[in-house]
């Protein structure tokens, strides 16, 4: 029998309505969105619900119609929100003490960054991108009304706002404990002989049995922040997805375990990482566009010794480069298809916004500093239960008498301040004219 370790990579999006929810008193550790949580902090995925598409469309625009100004219930090219004004309108409920408006909380609707504009005219400091009605999906996930696709928040906006390094490196990572893998090792090697499919195929369940839960890692991240949860779901929806455990919707679209081939004991490392076509810059230095997939899916080997030690290993398969090339080939329809993977987008987004706010002085440019929206003390991120554990996904199949496993491991990284080295230049007449019509009292317009 031959026997394969497979690790995979993977990450999660949540969102709250109408208002705070502080599930660290443990009254509900149900995310919003496409994981569970069980007493013990391991995740797990929820029952999957059927769900007719026109009629759930129906009701989030009917939510929308209630809920919304008609105005922000529109389909919009190219939507503004004014960081200066969004400020201003979050001093006033804070001052009130009233909750946050849904309105401010998902950033009117915006379903993807592509600009940023600072105005020294107005004072403004501007982020631009499609927009639309939004509304809560019955597992509690706020979607666009006609695209599904997640709308950008505010907390996550708020945390890249607040890093104080955009060197260093952002994600979240799963991670066998290095006794536990050399267990499994061990148990691998004293259980090889020849055995009938069944046994054999047994063999590798109880070998996941005994390598159990791998440890959740959150890095340059608050820990309980709705932008860890993102990492975490998209991390282990990513992983499902490659061992075949969840099919997507795509023509010919593979898994890895169905692309892999009896082979040595390895293990692959899968993350996810930013990738941009382009960022350009206007001549003035005023105006930013960014645009490309925004996601890519990386890998590589790794050896792990008789101590469970892992260390990258200097080969890389040849089914692995074809995997990742055909996940990256149809990264548009993944993300459409897998919320938790557009929500990765839209936080690599805000954090390269944030990045070039930064590295640019942009507040310094329009004469503004902020105040409370780096302010954790008068404006708190929403706080969720994170997992601490994700357990070891299995797999098999049977390839030419012989069987394959898959397992987990891997993250979700970025570094804001890599994807901003390079940028091109922004043509005057490719530059968007923000201010006709725009009414100052609004911090949002079409």
């Amino acid at each position: 029998m031959s026997d394969i370790f497979r690790s995979i990579t993977v990450a999660l999006m949540l969102c709250n309505w109408c208002h705070a929810q502080n599930n660290n008193q443990g009254q509900n550790n149900q995310f919003p969105g496409g994981i569970l949580i069980n007493a013990d902090g391991v995740i797990g995925s929820p029952q999957a619900r059927k769900i007719n598409p026109a009629l759930e469309q129906k009701r989030l625009k009917a939510i929308a119609g209630r809920e919304l100004p008609t105005e922000m219930t529109k389909t919009s090219e190219l939507r503004k929100v004014s960081l200066v004004r969004l400020e201003q309108e979050l001093q006033k409920a804070v001052d009130a003490g009233t909750v946050i408006d849904p309105k401010l909380r998902y950033l009117a609707g915006m379903t993807q960054l592509q600009y940023l504009f600072a105005v020294p005219d107005t004072g403004d400091l501007v982020i631009a991108g499609p927009a639309e009605g939004f509304a809560p999906l019955q597992d509690g996930r706020v979607v666009g009304v006609e695209t599904g696709r997640p709308v950008l928040t505010l907390d996550d906006l708020l945390v890249m706002l607040r890093l104080t390094n955009m060197r260093q490196s952002l994600g979240c990572s799963f991670d066998p404990e290095p006794s536990r893998l050399a267990n499994a090792q061990e148990w691998n090697n004293a259980n090889s002989s020849p055995a009938s499919l069944n046994v054999a195929r047994q063999r590798f369940y109880q070998m996941a049995q005994v390598l159990g839960n791998w440890n959740v890692t959150i890095f340059g991240l608050p820990k309980s922040c709705h932008a860890a949860v993102t990492a975490v779901e998209a991390d282990y929806q990513m992983k499902r997805i490659a061992l075949g455990l969840d099919r997507p919707r795509i023509r010919g679209f593979r898994s890895y375990l169905d692309m892999a081939r009896p082979g040595g004991n390895t293990m692959r490392r899968w993350w996810f990482a930013p990738r941009y076509d382009v960022i350009e810059r206007s001549a003035e230095g005023h105006v930013f566009h960014v645009s490309g997939p925004r996601l890519q899916l990386l890998s590589q080997d790794e050896l792990v010794d008789e101590q469970g030690n892992r260390s990258d290993s200097s080969f890389t398969e040849i089914t692995a480069e074809k995997y990742t090339q055909q996940f990256n080939r149809h990264m548009q329809a993944l993300c459409q298809q897998v919320p938790s993977f557009a929500g990765i987008q839209n936080l690599f987004d805000l954090a390269v916004a944030a990045a070039l706010i930064s590295s640019n002085d942009l507040p310094d440019t329009i004469g503004w500093q902020p105040t409370l929206l780096l302010d954790g003390k008068a404006l708190p991120l929403q706080e969720y239960v994170v997992p601490l554990e994700v357990p070891s996904l299995v797999n098999v199949k049977s390839v030419s008498r012989s069987l394959l496993l898959g397992v987990t491991g891997g993250g979700v990284t970025i570094v804001p301040d890599r994807i901003i080295r390079r940028t091109n230049v922004l043509p005057a007449d490719r530059t968007p004219q923000i201010q006709s019509g725009v009414d100052v009292s609004s911090w949002w317009w079409d």
